[in-house]
């Protein structure tokens, strides 16, 4: 494999992965502001404000770590790739 083809797709593979980072921290974001609001009103309610939080926290932890999951994976498929291709190159 060329080097200019393996440098060019090596970019393709951390600009995919640079993506979905960006993507899903802003989706994660966007997600955590929705849940605020829907909570939000729960602690206008007196006793049910307690409960209310403590459910919004739960749902906002496993709200992160779905995201974080997501961006670790991306960034575990995307060292994959980039070794799969220097593997490649250092076949031809």
């Amino acid at each position: 494999m060329e080097a200019d083809t393996l440098r060019q797709l090596r970019g393709g593979v951390e600009l995919a992965a640079d993506a979905v980072d960006a993507a899903t921290g802003a989706i994660a974001e966007a997600h955590q502001a929705i849940a605020r609001q829907v909570y939000a009103p729960f602690g206008c309610l007196g006793p049910l404000g307690a409960p209310a939080r403590i459910v919004e926290q739960i749902q906002m932890t496993i709200t992160i770590q779905v995201y974080r999951s997501i961006q670790l994976t991306s960034r575990l498929v995307a060292r994959g790739a980039v070794a799969l291709l220097q593997c490649q190159a250092k076949g031809d």
